[in-house]
């Protein structure tokens, strides 16, 4: 038997990337047919996707821990049929729910969406962590290859600007939960009762204090095996030639971002040439203030200037969750 080696460059990376989902799997999303009750969790990679599966898992159960991996209970819709989960099928609970890192026009239409927005400043050091160690070998890969030979051409989820651009348009409807990742942290404790108001699912005080706990870093981090992409490591890392081991949890204590400023700029170049020209927000921080705020920490967030998200949640020292 052939001993399975994880890549150790970026271009041995995206050659495996290409096994990472099946047309079948593909096809299954393309002819969904949603409930008006779904809910899907719609982010880009890295931007509190995994928290946001927690929240809505522990508000539909009433603050229930008795599961073994997210995406088992939360699947991951354009993956499910490579983990052998039909998405068509009734879940445990209500509503069925889904993360998903489609695109507005690409999401099966009908149902209900939470999708939260993140800097791509912060996105691309969390993506890289969250590679190392499962993708590639630890410090084989440097950051700065990974952003220019992944993040910023794009991954099997897109390229992050067009999501913010493509997901711009249904902020303002009625079945659309639109947060930044950064006004999450801010009031951590506020998003578990909002998303429960959003798809109307009422909790007493006791039980609401309960899924509030379960959804704080403190506890996922406790409870780190059930985030570590258990079931997508056990069907595809195979068929990716990736050995198994390695780390891949989403639910870090801490985090270290050195993100150099070449990097940072050309982060910068590609806003302006890509997000600017059809939002008309020259950063994110412009794009984030123009954002509804549903869980009112806005006024502690000052203007709309270049500066703004750095003065709450600073582009190199972002905790993970």
């Amino acid at each position: 038997m052939t001993n399975l080696v994880r890549p150790t460059s970026i271009n041995e990376v995206l050659s495996r990337l290409e096994r990472f989902s099946s047309p079948e799997a593909q096809a299954v999303v393309d002819r969904f047919a949603t409930r008006p009750s779904d809910v899907f969790i719609c982010t880009y990679t890295k931007s509190g996707t995994t928290w946001l599966q927690q929240i809505v898992h522990q508000v539909r159960t009433g603050g229930s821990m008795e599961f073994q991996d997210i995406s088992v209970v939360v699947p991951w819709l354009e993956t499910a049929l490579d983990c052998n989960i039909d998405p068509s099928a009734d879940q445990p609970w209500t509503p069925r729910a889904f993360k998903s890192h489609l695109s507005a026009p690409q999401i099966p239409h009908g149902g209900r969406y939470i999708t939260a927005f993140r800097d791509p400043r912060t996105v691309l050091p969390s993506f890289y962590r969250f590679f190392s160690g499962w993708f590639f070998e630890s410090a084989t890969v440097s950051l700065e290859d990974f952003a220019r030979g992944l993040y910023m051409k794009g991954s099997k989820a897109g390229r992050h600007w067009q999501h913010l651009i493509d997901w711009w348009p249904r902020i303002g409807d009625h079945d659309v939960l639109a947060l930044s990742y950064e006004d999450m942290l801010l009031a951590p404790d506020a998003v578990p009762p909002l998303v429960a108001s959003f798809l109307g699912i009422e909790h007493d005080p006791e039980t609401m204090a309960v899924i509030v706990d379960n959804c704080r870093r403190k506890t996922m981090v406790e409870h780190g095996s059930k985030f570590e992409e258990q079931l997508m490591r056990e069907h595809r890392d195979p068929v990716m030639g990736l050995p198994s081991g390695g780390t891949a949890s989403k639910i870090n204590a801490t985090s270290s971002n050195e993100v150099s400023d070449e990097i940072l700029e050309q982060l910068g170049s590609i806003w302006a040439d890509v997000v600017e020209p059809v939002l008309g927000f020259s950063n994110y921080a412009q794009f984030r203030a123009a954002l509804p705020d549903p869980l009112n920490v806005r006024s502690s967030v000052s203007g709309n200037s270049g500066n703004s998200v750095s003065n709450s949640v600073s582009a190199n020292s972002v905790s993970e969750h």
